[in-house]
């Protein structure tokens, strides 16, 4: 099919009434490739290019007792759609997040996708990269060197390449390449790369491969700069003197740097080695003994893609050689690995992925291994194997293998991986991510929408034009480079893999990521009151986790571990499937152990986890815990039988959160409060913040929608809360009984996850109370509010001391001796108009604030009130929209009856002081022309001076 036959929106396929058939889910058997007749795809035609259903789309099973409800991956994107159309917030997000349907659980079933034996499919090979160690540059190009080294070109990440030694710190065997300190000395064409690797600098140790100031000058001043010297005598007039100059040189007004580059002919650059020992031994650089160059050359195989024929093979692989200038004297003197790719694509252009129990058959074929060996190479628990879940499927993914000594096979297999092209999309290495993410603190910083609304364009573009191929990589001794992967079963990798239409396809991560953003938009317009409680931000501190999951390997380092535990369901751990696990746990008799190996194979245990940590110090990254972490805030008791007797895990196909609890007017979070909360080292690792500091930070603010600065000044208070006075009337008001109950059930201290707040006391109670809470506390809090004059040792404007000040109330605002509350102050009779602006002002029907405005976050019903208001109108409900209107109509009642005088309220700020001598009369005339607080008279009253 091509691209112009293919619906415009991967959102807008009509969906299809579920055919309900009731069948189990049979999994493939590792030696049985026998594809069940039930499996075969339906030859249903695609009309109004709809995707087809490729075999039966819904069945029931009896899941430990449970009856769920078991989708294909069409059937299941079918429904969201159907449920986001119905605009139902709440069904669609526990659908797609916690897979309920009307109370049902389902199951997603992607193998019912099973590439059909007649699928017709393309496969290719290629070269990708190429590594080698060597002791002298035998290319035939020139190079540009780098005087000053980028940090950035160091060697950090592992390729699976080992070099013994020995240095003066003793002997070393079987040294991960990326551990030994290195800086890379050049590039030449557009993907090829030169490091300098110095094996007299590694010690056990050295957590960083990155070179230090002092050792990078030392290899500039007497090693390179001379080097270059003998072999281009007059370019190197050129060259700066020194690596400080260089610094000196680059560095700009601002601070910044831009570094030269100088290029050195291939007539000299086999001689670079030999001229940079003799200048470093020389110079007594005694740790350059020993020094060796890695050539690297990546990211090419598209240059080069041919059959998969042993012809084509040999071919290819010297036309590979001759065009990244290696010659054969390199390949003769040094120690050479190849990558080599298979890559299988649809002709229908469909896209393609891994089934997780096709791994152990297709690492057994190309290590051409014995079964035993590659099943376990092939086991979560083994210390070889790496699995990559692919769009939060249990059922499909890939994987990355370093097999060991015991384990290579007869090509000598360094590493292995299993993986999908469409990865590509999403490629941005950044810190220890190597797709585009989102972190938690952007969350709190509501950066979160437009990360999320970017993703899901992409997902829906692609699934117009980025048809996913299914690739396996593996990088041997280059000996064998035209060996491998060559004359292939093109039947064995069917039976590999799954295949889906583009838009299903896509439409899959798209939904998830709209449900996931719709959950972070409801915590978004929720009181930040709601939002700060534990189950909500362990929902939001979901969200990355989830989120990058969907194009990335789902984090599993220990942080995330802990965050695991924490929002996925937990399964007994004697009934949990490994292959259903998102990291190894032991799970009683399924747990594997491998077989005894060498001491390599020892050696290699662990090294992904050490890598990862080993970037994380570099980039100042706490990502461990430990059971010596302390607990955050607010911890819950679990229930009493033992948590660690339960595992997390993939239980229904796919990722499904714990169950979420969403409700209108009410923020998200995860519905049982007895789980606690992370460790405050993973909280720190997913926010970039202690959870102590969230409120402060990201919550107390939140009133200002308008201003780009979240943090509210440390030198301002909040108004002091209210106490009732002796006998006065419980409410003020009559409405409760008139309008929509749309407030939060009454605190009860006893099942809440924190203490009250003094907001949830003034909006306790039905509509009556909290008007009338509000009410009585803004007559305190606009009493609070009056201005001082400039100067700390001047009087203030209020003659009222503290004591008065908090005895406020209505009669206060009905007194027209205006010397009884100010020392002085400007004042006016209001037309109706401003009068009714007043109003507006002290109770918006939209509370949002500029970024300058003063007294109005200070006040404790101002702040209460914008959460009532948010409360009435989050889901824009009609019934909601009068609720709101009926209350301010009654409060503006209230405020005509009572108020005979008022401060004259702006937007800004609800005491203005600037001198108006020409409208307003004041009570020290003598001072017509100073600042002092406006206020307007009612009509109809008259001001006693």
């Amino acid at each position: 099919m091509d691209e112009d036959s293919r619906e415009h929106s991967p959102l807008d396929v009509v969906p299809e009434p579920f055919d309900i058939v009731f069948s189990d889910h049979i999994p493939y058997a590792h030696d049985d490739w026998d594809i069940p007749s039930d499996r075969d795809i339906n030859n249903i035609p695609r009309e109004n290019n709809i995707p087809s259903n490729r075999t039966r789309n819904e069945s029931r099973i009896s899941l430990n007792g449970e009856i769920v409800d078991t989708l294909s991956l069409d059937s299941y994107v079918r429904r969201s759609k159907i449920l986001h159309e119905a605009d139902n917030n709440v069904d669609f997000c526990k659908f797609v997040l916690n897979g309920l349907d009307e109370g049902r659980q389902i199951q997603v079933d992607p193998i019912r996708n099973a590439m059909d034996h007649n699928h017709v499919v393309n496969v290719a090979r290629d070269y990708d990269s190429l590594l080698g160690l060597i002791d002298e540059l035998h290319l035939d190009a020139a190079i540009t060197i780098s005087p000053v080294c980028k940090i950035e070109d160091t060697l950090r990440k592992n390729i699976h390449i080992r070099h013994s030694f020995i240095n003066g710190h003793g002997e070393h065997i079987n040294v991960p390449v990326h551990h030994i300190p290195n800086l890379c000395l050049g590039k030449w064409g557009t993907h090829n790369m030169v490091r300098v690797l110095f094996p007299g600098l590694y010690r056990q140790d050295r957590h960083n491969s990155s070179l230090d100031q002092a050792e990078y000058k030392a290899f500039y001043d007497l090693g390179l700069r001379p080097a270059i010297k003998e072999l281009a005598p007059d370019a190197s007039d050129e060259w700066m003197p020194t690596y400080d100059s260089e610094i000196f040189r680059a560095q700009g007004k601002k601070g910044t740097f831009s570094f030269q580059t100088k290029t050195l002919g291939k007539w000299a650059v086999p001689h670079v080695g030999e001229e940079l020992r003799r200048a470093l031994e020389g110079n007594d650089v005694h740790w350059a003994a020993g020094l060796m160059f890695l050539v690297q050359i990546k990211g090419v195989k598209s240059s080069n893609g041919h059959n998969p024929s042993s012809l084509a093979a040999q071919v290819s692989l010297q036309e590979f050689l001759v065009d990244n200038n290696i010659s054969e004297e390199a390949i003769d003197q040094g120690l050479w690995y190849i990558d080599v790719g298979l890559e299988i694509s649809s002709q229908s252009q469909d896209c393609l992925a891994w089934r997780t129990d096709s791994h152990f058959h297709v690492v057994k074929n190309v290590l051409n291994i014995a079964s035993r060996v590659a099943d376990r190479i092939t086991q979560l628990g083994s210390s070889k194997y790496v699995r990559d879940p692919t769009s939060h499927l249990a059922a499909v993914s890939g994987c990355r293998i370093s097999p060991g000594v015991r384990a290579q096979g007869k090509w000598e297999v360094a590493y292995l991986q299993m993986y999908t092209t469409d990865k590509a999309i999403t490629y941005r290495p950044e810190g220890f991510h190597w797709g585009k993410h989102l972190t938690g603190k952007e969350i709190l910083q509501q950066k979160a929408e437009d990360y999320c609304r970017g993703l899901y364009n992409l997902y829906r573009d692609a699934s117009q034009k980025n048809y996913g191929h299914a690739r396996v990589e593996v990088r041997v001794p280059i000996k064998y480079g035209d060996e491998v992967l060559v004359d292939i079963d093109v039947d064995l990798y069917r039976n590999s893999l799954v295949s889906f239409d583009p838009v299903i396809w896509w439409s899959l991560r798209a939904y998830r990521v709209l449900a996931f953003m719709t959950v972070l938009n409801e915590q978004a317009m929720a009181p930040p009151s709601q939002r700060s409680t534990n189950s909500a931000l362990l929902l939001t501190a979901a969200a990355p986790w989830f989120l990058n999951g969907l194009h990335s390997t789902p984090d599993n380092g220990s942080c995330s571990r802990d965050l695991i535990r924490k929002i996925l369901p937990l399964v007994d751990r004697d009934e949990a499937n490994m292959d259903c696990l998102l990291y190894p746990v032991h799970v009683g008799a399924q747990t594997r152990q491998d077989e005894e190996g060498d001491d390599e194979d020892e050696e290699m245990e662990g090294e992904d986890e050490e890598d990862a940590d080993r970037n994380r110090r570099e980039n100042n990254i706490s990502a461990e815990s430990d059971a010596s972490d302390r607990v955050l805030v607010n911890p819950r008791t679990l229930p009493s039988n033992n948590q660690w007797d339960k595992v997390p895990c993939i239980r229904h196909g796919i990722v499904f959160l714990r169950e979420i609890y969403m409700f209108p007017s009410k923020a998200p979070r995860f519905n049982d409060r007895t789980v606690p909360m992370v460790t405050d080292k993973t909280f720190y690792f997913i926010f970039a913040t202690h959870r102590a500091n969230v409120d402060h930070e990201y919550f107390k603010a939140q009133l200002s929608l308008l201003t780009t600065s979240r943090r509210v000044p440390n030198k301002t208070r909040r108004t002091a809360i209210r106490a009732p006075k002796v006998d006065e009337p419980p409410k003020l008001f009559s409405v409760a009984s008139r309008i929509a109950r749309v407030l939060p059930e009454p605190v009860e201290i006893s099942d809440a996850e924190d203490m009250p707040t003094q907001n949830d006391l003034l909006l306790s109670g039905d509509h009556d109370n909290v008007l009338t809470n509000l009410w009585r506390q803004s007559l305190l809090d606009i009493t609070d509010r009056v201005p001082n004059r400039r100067g700390a040792t001047n009087e203030t404007y209020c003659v009222l001391d503290k004591n008065e000040r908090a005895a406020v109330d209505e009669n206060t605002y009905q007194n027209l001796r205006l010397r009884e509350f100010f020392d002085d102050c400007q004042y006016r009779t209001a037309t109706e108009s401003e009068w009714n602006a007043v109003f507006d002002r002290i109770w918006p029907e939209v509370p949002v604030l500029p970024a300058k405005a003063q007294n109005y976050r200070q006040m404790r019903y101002y702040i209460a009130w914008t959460e009532f208001v948010l409360l009435l109108t989050r889901n824009g409900y009609d019934e909601q929209k009068t609720a709101l209107k009926m209350a301010r109509a009654v409060l503006q009642q209230k405020f005509n009856d009572t108020f005979y005088w008022a401060p004259y309220a702006q937007t800004e700020r609800l005491w203005y002081t600037k001198a108006d001598a020409a409208k307003s009369q004041r009570i020290r005339a003598e001072d017509a022309n100073k600042a002092a607080p406006r206020i307007l008279i009612r009509a109809g009253k008259v001001a006693i001076v």
